[in-house]
């Protein structure tokens, strides 16, 4: 932290001592570095860093905010802040933490990838191309290498200070091979360290998973037994991300509203909260209201255990904050799925006669996490006789989350991690029942 911040944070501090009013400091700084080749040509580049400083004042529970990206006048900052307190149109009264409390002992980012040339990085996305290159059926390309860095730092006049750094790289490439319509394969990784990022892993992957989509056709509609992908299901647990959040609950918009104590899931799926997974590179110690990250059981063998909360939830509910605020929303750190003892193979033998769903669009307009209802287009690997027999296209899956979960069979053991405002790891699933429109005629 630069000694001109510490400057700025003292100033501000003493602004808010003059006034009588509280003041906490919220800084992030974010460098990022990305790279996009298709067919063989770098068409994207970016390789930037930026940091804002936001200013909040608490007076009587409420809450003004200005922000800047310079430290050259805090007491405009300062100001900007108070004089929107003015502006603040709810009866809800915010909080700041004090700091109290048992932080989880997490090593921050150590900057690896930072000492990467960036010819090195090229290589990673050179790499992965010319990997996907190697069958004849394949006729075009594009793979995405990235790497980024997140420095937070939380202080207030309330004696909070704290500060963390995380960060980690990943790789993600799509093949497409020739066939009646084009088929495309995608596949990924992440880590913390350069040598988690295997650019021959990625290749490869996103080239079979094309060459199994060739001859894909349509199914006929009816329930089928399905494996949702490992990836597949983690796009789908985005629905339970909205669900758990106590401020949803508070405005009716949670169908897991009155429900903790309850089954609402298959005795086989266990999901917690964590603030650490070794395949996440979303680790972190504190949410963005300074609160200690912990370990929570969200459903547990089936029972719904808790919601997740911010400051001013918690105060409503009369519980402990959980540690999961996001800005203005409530997420969880990192979202896992207790994985169980069979790899994919033999869930697809388990399957016996079914559909292993490997892509799904469209979940912005067709899941509904208010109702739980979603209907979303969707590719797949058709099974029969616990085998993989040809590909499966323009199918539409849907169902309700919570009876999706209510049929999960089994948890497999292929765990695997994305990223996105929450870290989601979780194997693939066995479910019982699912309803699929295909366009095959009876």
């Amino acid at each position: 932290m630069t000694r001109e911040f510490e400057i700025f944070k003292d100033k501000v501090f003493a602004l808010g001592k003059e006034r009588g009013v509280d003041v906490q400091i919220i800084y992030s700084a974010e460098r990022e570095f990305q790279v996009r080749y298709q067919n063989g040509q770098q068409d994207q580049y970016t390789d930037a860093g930026k940091f804002r400083v936001q200013v909040q004042v608490l007076k009587n529970g409420k809450l003004g905010t200005s922000y800047t990206e310079t430290l050259e006048d805090p007491e405009k900052v300062f100001t900007d802040a108070l004089e929107n307190i003015s502006i603040v149109d709810t009866e809800d009264v915010e909080y700041f933490y004090d700091g109290r409390g048992t932080y989880p002992d997490i090593a921050p980012y150590d900057g690896a990838f930072e000492n990467l040339s960036v010819k090195q990085r090229l290589g990673f996305v050179e790499e992965a191309e010319r990997v996907i290159r190697k069958d004849e059926r394949i006729i075009g390309d594009w793979a995405v290498y990235g790497d980024r860095k997140r420095e937070w730092r939380i202080a207030n006049t309330l004696g909070l200070d704290v500060s963390f750094v995380s960060g980690g790289g990943f790789m993600y490439a799509v093949a497409i091979a020739k066939d009646v319509s084009p088929r495309s394969g995608l596949e990924f990784t992440l880590g913390k360290k350069p040598e988690d990022i295997d650019p021959v892993f990625v290749g490869e992957g996103a080239r079979e998973w094309a060459i199994k989509l060739i001859g894909s056709k349509s199914v006929k509609s009816g329930k089928y037994r399905v494996i949702l992908l490992n990836d597949v299901f983690s796009d789908i647990l985005g629905m339970l991300v909205s669900m758990i959040s106590a401020e949803n609950v508070h405005k009716n918009m949670s169908p897991l509203k009155g429900k903790i104590g309850e089954k609402i899931a298959s005795e086989k799926l266990t999901i917690k909260d964590l603030p650490y997974h070794p395949l996440s590179i979303n680790n972190v110690p504190f949410d963005t209201q300074g609160v200690p990250t912990r370990e929570k059981s969200i459903i547990e063998n089936g029972v719904f255990k808790t919601f997740l909360h911010n400051l001013k939830t918690a105060k409503k509910d009369g519980v402990e904050p959980t540690g999961n605020a996001y800005g203005t929303a409530i997420v969880p750190i990192n979202l896992v799925v207790e994985p169980g003892d069979k790899p994919f193979g033999e869930l697809v033998k388990q399957l016996g006669d079914g559909i292993v769903i490997i892509s799904v669009e469209g979940l912005h307009s067709g899941a509904n996490p208010i109702s739980g209802n979603f209907s979303l287009s969707a590719k797949g690997l058709r099974v029969e006789n616990g085998e993989i027999t040809h590909g499966v296209e323009q199918i539409t899956i849907s169902g309700n989350f919570l009876e999706l979960l209510r049929n999960v069979e089994e948890v497999g053991a292929d765990v695997r991690a994305t990223i996105g405002v929450a870290s989601i790891i979780t194997p693939s699933v066995l479910v019982s029942e699912l309803d699929v429109a295909g366009a095959l005629k009876e």
